[in-house]
């Protein structure tokens, strides 16, 4: 990045900006010419000069200079003799056509700063997240994310709209003020002398004036950054702040943050509008002295007509672009200073060498081995150490178990190890080579580092999976075939950014198979070994099959429906299950669901879309259920206003029986209250729709308040047959309906192997539906279908979607689906019981033993039982190694290993207790 904007841009720019100079110099022929016609033609046609005997004018003669020797006085284009009406017409046209072409100039030349200016803005952006990629992690400890993104996104905006403007604006300006500047002077130099004291005065005094503002600019800047901020934190805490009721603090804090912003930029209004009002008064002045001398010069001989309003008409070109240079001057300024803001921030020692991360073509090499630290001391940003004098050889076919309290040195070393740290003194290298020199396409392929917590983009679960695998574009890019590709490619190309799209194929074969077959084994089996079988299992059935799979998917699952069927009869659970029958009422689901009996597409609410509906609304006005509705609604209203009226927010019966807030119940009781002593169907409109949205969203159930009767249950099966049976094509593109015997495919795969509603049962017969469903999946060949209908679940922001006991394993399953050479793990599983650690443990260590794949592991437990399936130990306390040992040496003793480890520790050899 160079320390100047100017020279950054002219490092960039530098064949635009000539470019652009040779076309400001080249519009000023038409800038005077057009400023000169107005005289010709008041002077001429209008006046009558050169006409007085009625015969014709000469007009475009053009002829070479006086001081010329031998050809002063010559003409090159003996001009055309035009009658006075001629003249007129020709000449006005001609003023038109000059209008039309400085037109066009000043449109050219927009488009292309405009299109300069979001190329270069394209080109800091992507310059500066490239540069927090290679930021050095200490740093980006340091930094709110919000911050980065708002300098990314906002600071650099006007930067970026700038480039454009900054050398050729001005040039393009004062070609205009000097242009009218020197007509002036030539038609009269008083009048010359006058405007040029009014624009001095302009251009001196108020830049001045609009100093401060530059300074209450960058404090607006600067406190719109915190708010950033504190919005991002906001974002990000709201678990804390939720829990610990803070956030009337919070928003005091906000308050407190808006009202300093508030202040800053009501004395930006104050200032800018008073410098505004003198700026225009010494532009409106001006005319009045023009008005009054060249009025005298006219009126006393001195100056004709034509030259007086050409003058004029020059002149009220003057403000227009000298209050854009005064503009740009002030733009220059405040951009200057918040680029040299900006590149601060950006500007960190320690950035990694982008040679470190440039892809290269071929095969990456594997980790020599083994992996040293040779007098390791790592301390934090204030100086305190965290590991002190680290000794260590660590063969990557060696298993090691590292322990010790938390922050005693284990996870510093851990993180180190990763390169998520650098070491303050010391070195670790691999088999001789520093580890911090290797390119990131060894280091991010052959180690694996599993935290804590992981940060995971919202995404599906596939590319969560993925995410460590996305090395490097695996197919060439295709040629770009339509005119909208080719231009995308070359705007890359010209801003300095990526050509590769996001959008291929970036997954490294070579790890997980390049087959479709081999890639699910692979996942297959880092789910086994992670415990998340189960859990993907839940989330597959809860998914719909993907597109791609509903021609192939279809057959099975109706074959999976009949078995699944027939083993409940067998097993007497066919009550468990109220199936999707057309002529029948299905308790379990809602009057809505009822009614359309079908699965909404690509929607999560479907109550809420179904709804929605001018099909659904209109079959219920035309088969007079609204009346019942609305009736059923108001009891409704009433009995959860007087069974909720006066429970708290976080009362748990709120979400049984999905009513969403407190603030809900209020709302109803206000309802209530205006329709009190009125029939319901005498209610205003809106309130008779809301009382029937409440109804449509009644499950008998979920309620229990006894308002569906066999009639009303008949009635609304009715409604279903009436919506069925005229169901237009624009209902058929939203929902699929339930037909027994066919495919739904936009009802989840549990749903159309079900194909009904398991109603209230107990834990005994809900484990029994489970056992039987999985069984019908393996049965029938669904494994695969399930596992990539869970491959398309969205996880949302941050994984929010899954719980931490889900991240954590995940995070190791993409860990050691990466096939490293040697597996980081830093205290990975800390929120999962004893137990499920130690079974995903001991089935990761047996897959680091994998004759094909083999793994070296140096994991971080806080589980002694956990420590004993690893083949050595060492134990850190204080920042220092105080016990490095073979586990096996304490079994061919006789002692258990957990009893060694709960024992007094050995002295490791060289280590300072």
């Amino acid at each position: 990045m160079a320390p100047s904007l100017y020279s950054y841009l002219w490092k960039h720019t530098k064949r635009q900006q000539l470019w652009m100079l040779v076309v400001v110099l080249v519009s000023v022929v038409p800038l005077y010419l057009s400023l000169n016609l107005p005289k010709l033609i008041i002077n001429g046609p209008i006046q009558g000069s050169g006409f007085e005997d009625g015969s014709a004018d000469t007009y475009f003669r053009w002829s070479l200079p006086d001081f010329l020797p031998f050809f002063g006085g010559a003409d090159v284009y003996p001009g055309l003799e035009l009658e006075r009406l001629e003249a007129l017409y020709i000449l006005s046209a001609l003023f038109l056509g000059l209008v039309i072409v400085n037109g066009a100039f000043k449109y050219y030349l927009n488009i292309y700063k405009g299109r300069l200016g979001e190329r270069m803005l394209r080109r800091l952006r992507f310059e500066m997240v490239d540069r927090v990629l290679r930021f050095p992690m200490r740093r980006l400890r340091r930094v709110r994310p919000a911050e980065i993104a708002s300098m990314v996104k906002d600071e650099l905006e006007p930067i970026g709209g700038f480039i454009g403007d900054a050398v050729i604006q001005p040039i393009y300006l004062m070609s205009q003020i000097l242009t009218a500047m020197v007509f002036i002077f030539v038609q009269s130099f008083t009048l010359g002398l006058v405007a040029l004291a009014v624009m001095g005065l302009q251009v001196v005094v108020i830049p001045r004036m609009r100093r401060r503002l530059l300074i209450l600019g960058r404090q607006r800047q600067l406190a719109a950054r915190r708010l950033a901020g504190s919005v991002g934190e906001i974002v990000e805490g709201m678990p804390a702040i939720r829990t610990n009721d803070v956030s009337n603090f919070v928003r005091a804090r906000i308050s407190d943050e808006l009202g300093h912003i508030f202040l800053i930029r009501f004395d930006i209004y104050q200032w800018k509008f008073f410098v505004k009002f003198l700026n225009n008064f010494l532009s409106q002045a001006t005319p009045f002295i023009f008005y009054l001398f060249g009025g005298y010069f006219a009126i006393t001989g001195q100056m004709d007509i034509g030259a007086l309003v050409a003058t004029i008409a020059a002149y009220r070109e003057l403000p227009s672009p000298l209050k854009d240079l005064i503009d740009w001057d002030l733009t220059r300024l405040d951009v200057n200073v918040k680029y040299e803001q900006v590149m601060d921030q950006f500007y960190v020692d320690g950035l990694l060498n982008p040679r470190s991360q440039a892809q290269v073509d071929g095969e990456v090499p594997h980790l020599t081995g083994p992996l040293r630290l040779e007098g390791v001391t790592i301390r934090d940003e204030t100086g305190i150490s965290l590991a002190t004098a680290i000794d260590l050889v660590l063969p990557l076919t060696q298993q090691v178990a590292a322990t010790g309290p938390v922050g005693d040195g284990a996870e510093s070393v851990a993180e180190a190890l990763a390169l998520l740290s650098q070491p303050a003194e010391g070195a670790i290298t691999d088999g001789g080579r520093a580890l911090a020199d290797l390119p990131e396409r060894i280091t991010g392929r052959r180690i694996a580092f599993v935290d804590t917590t992981t940060y995971f983009p919202q995404s599906s679960l596939r590319a969560a999976l993925f995410y460590p695998l996305m090395h490097r574009l695996e197919d060439k890019l295709p040629p770009a075939v339509t005119r909208r590709e080719q231009l995308a490619r070359a705007e890359s190309v010209a801003s300095g950014n990526s050509v590769e799209t996001p959008e291929g194929d970036w997954v490294d074969h070579t790890a997980i198979g390049a087959s479709h077959e081999e890639r699910l084994a692979a996942i297959r089996n880092v789910l086994e070994i992670t415990q998340l079988t189960r859990d993907i299992k839940r989330i597959g059935l809860g998914s719909i099959v993907p597109a791609t799979l509903v021609s192939a998917a279809a057959a099975p699952i109706l074959r999976a429906r009949a078995d699944f069927s027939t083993r409940l009869q067998e097993r007497g659970l066919a009550k468990a299950v109220q199936l999707f029958t057309p002529d029948a009422f299905l308790s379990d689901a809602t009057i809505i669901e009822n009614i359309v009996f079908g699965a909404m597409r690509g929607e999560e609410s479907m109550a809420a879309q179904l709804t929605a509906l001018a099909e659904v609304r209109d079959i219920i006005l035309s088969t007079g259920l609204d009346a019942p509705l609305a009736e059923m609604g108001r009891k409704m209203a009433e009995t959860l206003v007087e069974v909720f009226g006066g429970m708290g927010e976080g009362n748990p019966l709120f979400r049984r029986m999905s009513i969403g807030s407190a603030e809900e119940i209020e709302a109803l009781r206000a309802l209530l209250a205006r329709i009190e002593g009125r029939p319901t169907g005498a209610a205003d409109p809106d309130d008779r729709r809301q009382l029937i949205r409440l109804a449509l969203g009644y499950a008998e159930p979920r309620f229990r308040l006894g308002l569906l009767d066999a009639t009303l249950k008949q009635r609304i099966i009715d409604a279903r047959r009436s919506l069925h049976a005229g169901a237009s094509d624009r209902l058929l593109a939203e929902v699929d309906l339930y037909e027994p015997g066919e495919f739904n495919p936009s009802a989840t795969i549990r749903d159309n192997i079900v194909f009904g509603r398991v109603g209230e049962v107990t834990s005994a017969t809900s484990d029994a539906l489970n056992e039987i469903l999985v069984d019908v999946i393996n049965a029938n060949g669904l494994s695969d279908i399930v596992l990539e209908a869970a491959l398309d679940y969205d996880i949302g922001s941050g994984a929010k979607r899954l719980t931490v006991s889900q991240q954590q394993r995940l995070a190791l399953a993409r860990a050691i689906l990466k096939a490293p050479d040697y597996l980081i793990a830093n205290r990975c599983l800390s929120s999962l019981d004893s137990n499920l650690q130690q079974k995903i443990v001991q089935a990761t260590l047996a897959r680091g033993r994998d004759e094909k794949r083999p793994f070296g592991v140096f994991w971080v437990v806080g589980n002694l039982a956990v420590a004993t399936q690893f083949e050595r130990l060492i134990t850190f306390k204080g920042g220092r190694i105080v016990e490095d040992k073979a586990l096996a040496d304490d079994a061919a003793l006789g002692q258990s290993p957990v009893e060694a480890l709960r024992g007094e520790p050995r002295q490791a050899r060289g280590a300072t207790p």
